[in-house]
């Protein structure tokens, strides 16, 4: 199979079954386009025509916003990824298809550096911990990213 937009199958995800990111992954890229093309018409045909959709060049690391919710599982390991579709779940993800690459990254380095700055994850169950999500987004003017932090309290208290 040629690595080009049209014969990529794209279900190679090892996740893409659980996660509620990309329903498609077990489409070519190409199928996925007509799947998609479909849709629109479908949905649109009653009030105009639409237009063929354009595909991507490189179908990859495309979003620049991307999301992670985190937990600590029961040996301690601190977790983040996204929710498996229609749970709160979380599976857990390091590097997605999908995801801008430098989020991806950002994201991993805090899952990292939480336990050295004595900061917990949030459990929703016993309602205590300190961080529940971040969101990193991709500024497309000038490559830089900022991070949001979602925590449980109104300001940052770590303990020395």
């Amino acid at each position: 199979m040629s690595n080009t937009k049209e014969n990529i199958k794209r279900g190679s995800c090892p996740v893409y079954k659980k996660c509620g990111g990309c329903q498609l992954q077990n489409l070519t890229y190409a199928e996925q386009l007509s799947f998609k093309q479909k849709k629109v018409e479908k949905l649109l045909s009653k009030f105009c025509k639409a237009d063929k959709i354009i595909g991507m060049n490189t179908p990859y690391h495309y979003r620049n916003k991307v999301q992670a919710a985190f937990r600590t599982d029961k040996n301690g390991k601190i977790i983040s990824g996204v929710y498996q579709s229609g749970t709160h779940h979380i599976v857990g993800i390091d590097e997605c298809m999908t995801e801008d690459v430098t989020a991806d990254k950002i994201i991993v380095a805090v899952r990292k550096m939480l336990k050295s700055f004595k900061l917990t994850t949030y459990d929703e169950d016993k309602q205590r911990g300190f961080l529940r999500h971040i969101l990193v987004k991709k500024r497309l003017c000038n490559k830089r990213s900022n991070a949001c932090f979602s925590n449980r309290h109104s300001c940052f208290s770590v303990k020395k």
